[in-house]
């Protein structure tokens, strides 16, 4: 769908027939307003009830529990790309970014339902609940400078769906560094667009931000989550002896809970995620393919499936189910690696500073370089 082909008069329709096909009613009333900023009449409220209806804002009523704001571009892009479409990425910002105001996850619920998955992902999540081990006791260690031949480790349980964590799998300078460091050295680097004002972040803004926020602070305020790791960082955080072609992009997940919640609520992966943890700890739940039903896993996904429930603070009266979900938890240092395959829902808590790094590779890209390191050993 090209960018001119949205009007005002067909947009609020493509989009509400979009979000309807794999809607899950949520348990309160919200309404969300979507401003489309460079587009005449482009204000519209859609309300989510027991389904989602789509009606013109009038400014007198009730004030949105969210208000997402983005230009034309971006909105065509997400009808246009289901599939490939994510609000953090690049292409994203460039075409002006996606500002949310308001309680962001009804917002971030309202952008997840106009996701789709590539045939291929929806499959090897399908094998991924139909194979592997199931639910387990606790995740495999591993201490790399006592276990030479890690790397050969980290395949096997990618390929046979099991966790794995890596201790000291990384010699970075930037493991040691306090964040008094990363704002000395790193300071000027432009990290995002402020979820605020729109306008660049740097890494210094951001750490004033982080150190100035309150408990009730916006979670998007006090963490980066998922966001595409600075072109300045590009290749400096190497994940060798892993080849870098294995890999999608790098993404980072800078800063810590406002609260006591979650900094990233339950959901799998469509790809194998390596974990590289630098600054901080975390703490994870993680889940087995196998507890999807339990986890209330939405259809609606692409990159990522979350869930509806939250993990942090469950609602069982609303999900019953979650009080059956089995789990194992973990918690990484700096220098780690976590190896969260593809399928294995997982949430994660960080109550101080934190700084990760990343990177999915693919079902067919691991087996595949597993394949040739077999051969070669061979």
């Amino acid at each position: 769908m090209h960018v001119s082909a949205v009007s005002a008069e067909t947009l609020p329709r493509l989009l509400n027939a979009r979000l309807a096909e794999h809607y899950r009613p949520m348990h309160e009333r919200f309404h969300v307003d979507l401003c489309v900023s460079d587009m005449d009449r482009g204000n519209w409220r859609f309300t989510l009830g027991r389904e989602i209806e789509c009606t013109e804002v009038i400014p007198s009523v009730l004030a949105p529990a969210a208000r997402i704001i983005m230009s034309s571009s971006v909105a065509a892009r997400m009808l246009a790309d289901p599939t490939g479409f994510d609000p953090r990425n690049r292409e994203i910002a460039a075409l002006g970014g996606v500002r949310i105001e308001g309680e962001a996850r009804v917002a971030a619920y309202w952008l997840q339902l106009l996701k789709r998955p590539l045939a291929a992902d929806r499959a090897a999540l399908e094998r991924a609940q139909s194979g592997g081990v199931g639910p387990i006791d606790e995740v495999e260690n591993v201490h790399a400078r006592t276990a030479p031949h890690w790397l050969r480790r980290i395949l096997q349980c990618g390929t046979s769906s099991l966790p794995l964590r890596v201790q000291a799998a990384f010699q970075w300078p930037e493991v040691g560094w306090s964040l008094a460091q990363w704002h000395e050295h790193e300071g000027h680097i432009a990290l995002r667009l402020d979820p605020a004002s729109g306008r660049v972040q740097t890494v210094s803004d951001f750490l004033s931000t982080l150190a100035s926020a309150g408990p009730e602070s916006g979670a998007d305020l006090t963490y980066s989550g998922g966001g595409l790791l600075p072109a300045a960082w590009n290749g400096r955080f190497d994940p060798a002896p892993l080849p870098p072609e294995m890999f999608g992009p790098a993404q980072l997940w800078f800063g810590r809970s406002a609260g006591n919640g979650l900094v990233t609520h339950l959901h799998c992966d469509t790809g194998h995620s390596f974990l590289a943890q630098v600054l901080g700890r975390k703490h994870l739940r993680l889940y087995a393919p196998q507890e999807a039903s339990n986890l209330y896993a939405l259809d609606a996904f692409n990159s990522y499936r979350p869930c509806l429930v939250d993990a942090g603070a469950p609602d069982l009266t609303h999900f019953p189910k979650f009080a059956d979900a089995r789990f194992v938890e973990v918690t990484i240092e700096p220098g780690d690696l976590l190896l969260i395959p593809l399928g294995w829902f997982h949430c994660v808590w960080a109550s101080d500073a934190t700084l990760s790094i990343s990177r999915l590779a693919s079902d067919s890209s691991l087996h595949a370089f597993a394949h040739l390191l077999s051969a070669a050993a061979t």
